[in-house]
Order: C-alpha cells, then structure tokens, then sequence
C-alpha cells in the first residue's frame, strides 16, 4: 500500500503517516518542520531556518546542528533513504507535498477558489470550507518568536478575514439566524475586531432581536472605550441608529470625498500584503509601502484603499506627490489640495503652511478618514500630511525607504512570488492562451523579473495582439539589448519608470550602478564597488547604499561570515547595461584580480590532496575562515569564473578555476568543479594546463572514474615534465599511483609511487613524500605486509608531526586506523578512526568524513557493536545520497548485509551492491562484493553457489594485489571456520 503523508499546521502541528500519528517529541525539530512548511515546495534558506530556531544570533556551530537536526527529522519521517519529503538545496532545505497534504495549501486554496467565485453561494461555501480546516491558533504549542511574529500573525489574520467574509456572504443570503451563536463566540475570543461586532448586532437585528442588538452595541463601545480609548466605528454607529429607528432598511453610512483612482481589475497576489495593510488600515494608523520602480506599489495601494471603504465613511482621500519627477509636489501645495477636499474654500485656506497643517489636522479630528499619498519622496514631504489622531489612517507609497517616519508600520514590497506573477499574467491574457503555452507564460514572467509593471506591460502587447504566441513575445524579451523597447506600450514604459530612479542619482553613483550592473553575481559585498570605483572600503560601502536607497540595489541578507550583501534585480541589471558605455572587460579586470587575490590567500589555508600549488609569499588571508569564506563567495567566484573565459581573461579565469579546486574538493562540489575545470582549459595559457589536467584527474578519481583519472594524470604528467617542473609532476606520478591501487595493479602503483616519491625529494616537498608513504602503508597492508605497512604509516605520522602538517597527519592516522583493524587491534582501530573523523570535520571535509564513518562502522561491526556502527552508517548514506556517490552506497550496501538478521534481505543488499560494482569497472570493489555475496548465499541456504562467489572472490582479489583481504577470506570460508 502507497504511504500518505499528511501535515496540519492550522491549529496544533500534527503529522500522520497514512493515518498514523507521527509524534515529534523534540521542540527544534517541531519548530524546523513548521518552518519548512510555512514555506512549502520552495527552498527555505539555511539563515532563515537558524534564526527560527535560535533567534536573530545562532552560535557558530548552528549550521552544523541545523544539518544534525535535519538529519533527525528525516529520520522522524522516514525520509532518510529516499528523501522524497525533505530536500536539500545549495542554500538550505525544502519539504515537497501535494496540495492536499498539507491543510495551509488546501486553505489557500479555497481562500483563492472563493475570490473567484461565480455567486454568493459558492463563495460562502468555499470560505465555509476554509474556516473549517482550523483547529485552534496556528502552529501552536510550536515555540518560535520569529514564527509567531511572522507565520502565525500572518496565517491567523487569514483565518479573520475568511470568517469575515463568510459571514458577510452568509448574511447577504439571509442566513443570519445560523451564525449568531458562533458570531458570539467571535465577539468574545476577539473583542477589538469591530467587523465581527458589527456583524452579530446585524444579525441580530435582521432576526428580530432589537433588545440584543441594542445590547451588543453597548458592549462593543465598552471595550472600544476600555481597551483603546476609542468610539465605535461609523459603520457600527449606523448601524445603531437603524436599529433604533427600528429600520430593516440597508444600512446607509455617511458620505465623504473620494478621491481613490479606479480599483486595479485583474488585481492579484500580495495575499500576505493585502490581509496585513486592510487589518493594519482598519485598525488606524499611518502606513507605509516602500520598494522599487515598478513593483506594484500604487496598484496595491488603492487595492486595499478600496478593500477599507467601508471603515472610512467620512471619505478617502488621494494624492499623487510625484516623487519620481523633477518637480515633487511641495507640502503647501498638497495642503491647498486637501483642505479644498475637505470642503474648505479656496479663500478660507490659510497662507501659511503650519497655519494648513494646524487647519487640516483639525478638519480630520475625530473623522474616519483614509489618506492615500501615492509616490512620496521622502519624510519631509509626507509628514505635514499625515493625519494627527487615531479616528483615521494613512497610506503612504515611495521608493524611498522612509526609515525616518515615527511611528509608521512598513510594508517593504518585493517584486511577486512566481506563482502570483503568473496568475497576473494568466488574468490579464487569459487562462486558455497560457494554458496552451505554458513553457512560454514561465518564461515572459522570467524575462519580466516578476516585476508587476513589466508583466502588465508584457500581457498589455499580447492582448493588443491576439494572433501572437506568446513564444514570440518570450523570444524578443530573451533578447537584453531589445528587451525594454519589447516593455514599452503607451504611457506603460518600464524602461521611463526605472529611469526615474536612476536619473535621481549623482553622477558618481550613477557610475557605481552602471559598473555594478557589468558584473554576472547573484549577490555581492560592499567591498566590490572599491576596486569599480578606485575608493576606500567605506566610501565603496557608502556608494553601495546610497543605490539601495535610491532602491536601484536591494539588500540580500548575511551570509555566513556576517557580511551584508546586495543584489540587482534582473530588469535593472539590464537597464544599467543599457546605459552602460564602459567596456566590461576593462571595467571589471582589477575587480576579478582582487576576487582572484583573496581565492589565492583562502585556498593557501586549505586542506590539499592530490595536488599542493607551490608556495607563493602571500598577504594572509584575514577574512575569518577560509572555507567559510568560499562558502559566501561561491556562487560570485563560479560566476566570475564564468565571466572572464567570455570576456576573454582567460589567465584569470583559468587561474581562479586552480584556487577554486581544492574548496571544491573538500565541500564535494563536484559538479561545480567539473564546469570550472572545463572553462579553465577552455581558456588556459599552457603554462597552466597541466595543473588543471591534474585537478580534473583528482575530481575524476572521486567520481570513481579511474580510467578517465589515469588519463588526466597522464596528461598532466607530460605536462609538467615537458616544462620541467618537477614538483607538479611529482604529483602527476602520485596520482596515476593512486589509480593503479584503486584498479587492482599493486605493482605497478609502487612504480609509480617510488617515481613520485624520488621528484618529491627532488623539489624539497615533504607533504608530497607524506602523501606517498601513507599510499605505500596502504598498499602493504592490502598485500599483506603488515609490518612494513606499519613502518611506512609511522614513519608518515612522524614527519607529519614534526612539520605540523594537520592534513598528511589525519590521513596517517586515518591508515593506521584502517591497519589496526586488519591486525585485529579493534579498540585501537576504533581510537585512530574516530581521531580521523574528528579531524575531517574539524577541516569541514564531507566527502572524507563519509568514508571515515564507513571504516569506522566496518571496525565497530567486526567489535560486535552494531548500534553504534549503524548511527554511523546512517550519517554516511545521508552524503552518499545527496553527491549520486556510487562507490559509498555499496560500502553501505555491503555492510548492511552482513548486519541484517534477515537472509532475504541480506541477499538483496549484496545483489544491489555486486551489480553496482560490476558497473563501477572497479576489480578491489568487485572482488569485495562477491565475497559478500557469497556470505549472503551461505545464509539462504545456497552453499554451493556461496562457494562459486567466494571462488571468484578470490580470484579478483589476489589479481588486484589485495592478498590481506584474500587471506581473511580463506580463514572465514574455510571448513570449521564457523
């Protein structure tokens, strides 16, 4: 039977496993999942996740644990094999379920079906539905300030506003009588929600019920007057007259000025924004909407401005300040506007501006009424404006940020999720036209930058032309340098309305934008304008923010040294390319050499196998961490990486791909070292190129592609020889060493590891002779020669000690450890092992650490401790799973058969792990997995194909030079052996 998943987040957290209850006993791992599931079906990035669960300042190791309580959660969930429901991504993790496993999707659901529904019926059905999902206070009993903050204010207002809804549809269908007594219930658990008042005493009213209505509105001006000082508000006070007039008229409420532009039609999105700014708006107060050009700022406001009509019956003012223009309106002028609004005449306007102000905040005292100020410029402009006491709101749109304004709640707008931004697309075109094409509608909205502007833009050409595809729009939009003329129809022009904020700017800073807009990064640090621009870091960081004030450049969060960083929006990176008359390559040179410079000095610090570049004297790396420095660079340095090979700095390029492999190497990037690898000789001088075939040989090598490593080994080791550089061909001869061990031709491995080891000596390199020794103890110890393994491993250990070369030493250790179990020294095995493990996680080297863990499981299996080899067996699957690696699923594979109590499945994991091996092309690997195959075979009771197995078994081995592992095979099948 299929298993289902279902998760509740309206009310208590629950979990069931195809209607099972899933218990989630810890609090963090309640609190991850409820953050994931905020966020369903999309990556939650590790910083967002860590601020959850530890507030706004997470310990350094809060990444680590993070990455343990995911692994936990997993496991929670069964989830750790297939790993269907909890994913991982390059910045953090995700949770994927269908629409109706999760009760949060199947209530957005219904909140969007019931907008669109074609009658009141319908519609009170749906939010009916909606409502029903709730079970108690969102996400409760889950302990998280940021959460409740955020999600549970958010999600709980959703819920008010469907009930709302519901009620005013129920009551439009005459239903008053069967939602009184939960209307009551209402009233009592939210007191300060004047709509639901207001809808009990209608219902009331409309039943007959005078004396309780009458009732009602007493209680309701108590706790108003009680609790915020406050009247009611004039749809309640209307309501009270009617009912004392004994009226069963429509309610009539009072008429002011309205002033609000049209509602925007085929508004959609700002779900979040909308619920927040109508509750916020009805509640009183002055509110802000800030965000860039283009992003939807005014077509929210007057949305939601239309949205609260009802709770401003004294009228709705609006005024466009014009902030983007040269010529901003002045605060007398908005004055003389308003107050003439007001009703005042234009003889009766006082002169003076603080004469105005004192006038127009007199005339808004105690009257319900909302004031729009659409595009303001900044808080000097706005404040005069703004209305003195609580009777009524304010709504203020700017780019500017208007940090400054006291007292004002700020709605920051981005441009739209994906999904909302093809439903804008979809409700302006038409469903059937996007349905057909649906490859093309994701790519306008790509193109477009989900900028609410440009997608109107882009659905205002399609509809002016009903015979396009919209494949034909998607392909002029691909084009950059076209694709603003594409986003121009009548006065809808996104390439003016970005204009505006760019022409704002001074010339210096118009030059810091059009600079920044050359480079490829997602993201970037202040420090990047200094080599653009030749300024010290502080004026760099300065230049920086003033763009983000302008709203040309937007702010990316922390990374993981704590550094802020910035970003371009896609549409304004192609505007400042537009305006653009530098050439990038000249431009952005001295900025890609300091990118380079700092890559140089941080992978000096790392750890290196394979391969060590020759010292160079450089500055030291002061940044923090290396590794960690690279972890916040990455995606610039593979986009710099990227960029010169186009530009043609192919040194560069080439060079930063070399300073790039080690850290690709130890966080087992691999795919992102193969596309680096691939420019770096795309474009290397020659000079160069053997290093980068060396590089592409250890990569290969860790893919367990040992042929294609032997290859790029060769390469390399014609290379250095034909330059004559002695300490890179060193290398080259340890590496086709290292392969001829892994294909099972030991002598030949000691060939090349003695030609390696005399170049070593040769050019005065001691790690190298180290790395050599550890792979001949290794070799020796396959071969049966004990002894001299332990000679050459000791002898590793000592040299490394006395340089104090952390690396060579773990991989010493790590090969004692690994000989102490095949001299059955397993408690000392266990000791070198875990010694190693910790020093591979102490150099944040996962790929290693995986491996550690499965000798480490081997060793502890062999000492009859089973729990504790599979914790570690568990651990090493999760990264053999998520780096596609083949050689360490049939470790696990292989030791898990020998583990299970079940003969069924203790054949199936060694068929699994035979079959691979075959695969892989790998003799050691193969002549392991028959042997346990045959132990496999053994336990079902099939003695004679177990023999044939171990036959084969033997075979392999002794061909592959592996003569310890052949002896201990003879020893266990042997008669009597059992």
């Amino acid at each position: 039977m299929q298993r289902r998943w279902e998760f509740k987040v309206l009310g208590s957290l629950q979990v069931t496993d195809s209607g099972r209850a899933v218990e989630l006993r810890s609090a963090k791992q309640r609190v991850l999942l409820a953050a994931l599931l905020m966020k369903a079906n999309a990556p939650v990035s590790s910083y967002e996740l860590m601020e959850h669960l530890w507030g706004d300042e997470p310990s350094g190791a809060a990444r680590a644990t993070l990455q343990t309580y995911v692994m936990r959660l997993r496991q929670s969930l069964d989830d750790l094999a297939d790993r269907k429901l909890v994913r991982t991504w390059p910045t953090g993790y995700s949770i994927h379920v269908e629409d109706d496993q999760l009760d949060l999707l199947t209530f957005q659901r219904l909140r969007a079906e019931a907008r669109r529904a074609p009658d009141l019926e319908t519609e009170a059905r749906l939010l009916g539905e909606a409502a029903a999902l709730w079970r108690g206070p969102a996400l409760d009993q889950v302990s998280s300030l940021r959460m409740e903050q955020t999600d549970v204010q958010r999600l709980n207002e959703q819920r008010w506003e469907v009930l709302e809804r519901r009620n005013d549809a129920e009551l439009q269908l005459g239903r008053h009588d069967q939602i009184v007594d939960e209307l009551r219930s209402l009233v009592a658990e939210h007191p300060l929600r004047e709509r639901f008042w207001y809808q009990l005493m209608l219902a009331l009213h409309r039943t007959g019920q005078q004396a309780q209505a009458l009732d009602v509105y007493r209680r309701a001006s108590d706790v108003l007057a009680d609790e915020l000082g406050i009247d009611p508000n004039a749809e309640l006070r209307a309501l009270h007259m009617e009912v004392l007039a004994g009226s069963s008229a429509p309610v009539a409420v009072q008429s002011g000025p309205s002033w609000l532009p049209p509602a925007v039609g085929d508004f959609s999105g700002r779900s979040e924004e909308v619920v927040r700014l109508t509750a916020g708006l009805r509640a009183g107060g002055t509110w802000t909407i800030t965000g860039p050009g283009g992003v939807g700022k005014t077509s929210l406001a007057v949305h939601c401005a239309h949205a609260v009509r009802d709770a401003f019956p004294d009228g709705q003012l609006y005024l466009n300040l014009r902030g983007g223009e040269q010529k901003p309106v002045e605060a007398a002028a908005a004055l003389d506007r308003l107050l003439r609004g007001l009703g005042v005449s234009g003889g009766a306007i006082p002169s003076s501006v603080e004469d105005r102000i004192d006038l127009y905040r007199d005339l808004l005292s105690d009257r319900r009424i909302l004031v729009v100020l659409d595009n303001a410029v900044n808080e000097a402009q706005v404040r005069p404006l703004l209305p003195g006491t609580t009777s009524g709101a304010a709504l203020v749109t700017s780019r500017a940020a208007l940090a400054g304004l006291e007292a004002a709640h700020v709605v920051p707008l981005d441009v739209l999720p994906s999904a909302d931004a093809l439903a804008l697309l979809r409700a302006a075109v038409g469903e059937a036209r996007c349905a057909a094409e649906p490859g093309a509608a994701q790519e306008i909205v790509t193109y477009c930058g989900k900028l609410p502007l440009a997608l109107r833009v882009a659905a205002a050409r399609l509809v002016a032309r009903p015979h396009w595809q919209l494949a034909k729009l998607a392909g002029r939009l691909s084009d950059e340098r076209r694709r603003f003329d594409e986003l121009s129809l009548g006065d809808l022009d996104v390439r003016a309305s970005l204009a505006l904020s760019y022409d704002g700017l001074d010339k210096t800073h118009q030059t810091a934008f059009r600079l920044l807009s050359l480079v490829d990064t997602p993201d970037f640090p202040a420090w990047v304008a200094s080599p653009l621009l030749g300024l010290d870091l502080d004026d760099a960081e300065d230049h920086v923010e003033a763009l983000v004030d302008a709203r040309l450049v937007d702010y990316a969060g922390r990374d993981g040294l704590g550094q802020v960083r910035y970003r371009l929006h896609d549409l304004l990176r192609a505007f400042g390319r537009e305006a653009a008359s530098e050439d990038p390559a000249v431009a952005l040179q001295e900025l890609f050499e300091q990118w380079l410079d700092l890559a140089m000095r941080a992978d000096a610090e790392l750890p290196h196998q394979g391969v060590r570049l020759e010292p160079l004297e450089l500055e030291r790396f002061d940044l923090g961490d290396a590794a960690d420095w690279f972890d916040a660079e990455w995606l610039n340095i593979h986009a710099v990486i990227t960029q010169a090979a186009a530009l043609g700095l192919g040194v560069l390029a080439a060079e930063l791909a070399i300073r790039s492999a080690a850290f690709c190497d130890l966080r087992a990037r691999f795919d992102d070292w193969e596309q680096i690898n691939d420019l770096g000789l795309s474009c290397a001088p020659e000079s160069r190129r053997p290093m980068l075939f060396q590089q592409r040989g250890i990569l290969s090598a860790r893919l367990h592609d040992y042929a294609a490593a032997s290859a790029h080994f060769q390469a390399a080791q014609e290379g250095f020889a034909a330059a004559g550089d002695v300490w890179g061909e060193a290398y080259a001869w340890y590496g086709m060493g290292w392969m001829h061990e892994w294909s099972g031709r030991s002598s030949e491995a000691r060939e090349a590891h003695r030609e390696a080891k005399a170049r070593f000596a040769a050019s005065d390199n001691p790690h190298g002779e180290i790395e050599v020794l550890c792979s001949l103890g290794a070799i020796e110890r396959r071969a049966g020669g004990l002894v001299a393994a332990q000679g050459y491993l000791e002898r590793a250990c000592r040299l490394a000690g006395q340089m104090g070369d952390s690396q060579s030493e773990l991989m010493a250790t790590l090969e004692l450890g690994r000989l102490h179990q095949f001299t059955g020294e397993l408690t000392l095995s266990v000791e070198f092992l875990r010694a190693s493990l910790a020093a591979a996680q102490k150099f944040g080297d996962p790929d290693l650490a995986a491996n550690i863990r499965l000798f480490l499981a081997d060793t502890l299996i062999r000492s009859g401790q089973d729990s504790l080899a599979e914790d570690q067996l568990r651990q090493a699957w999760e990264f053999f799973e998520e780096h596609d690696d083949r050689q360490g699923r049939i470790w696990v594979w292989r030791l898990r058969s020998g583990m299970t109590t079940s003969a069924e499945e203790a054949l199936t994991l060694a068929s699994l792990a035979m079959e691979q091996a075959r695969e892989m092309g790998s003799p050691p690997e193969f002549g392991r997995s028959l042997r346990v195959l045959g132990n496999a075979l053994e336990r079902a009771g099939r003695l004679d194909e177990a023999r044939e197995h171990w036959r084969q078994a033997e075979e392999t081995l002794t061909a592959a030079g592996f003569q310890a592992e052949v002896d201990e095979l003879r020893l266990a099948t042997s008669p009597g052996s059992g």
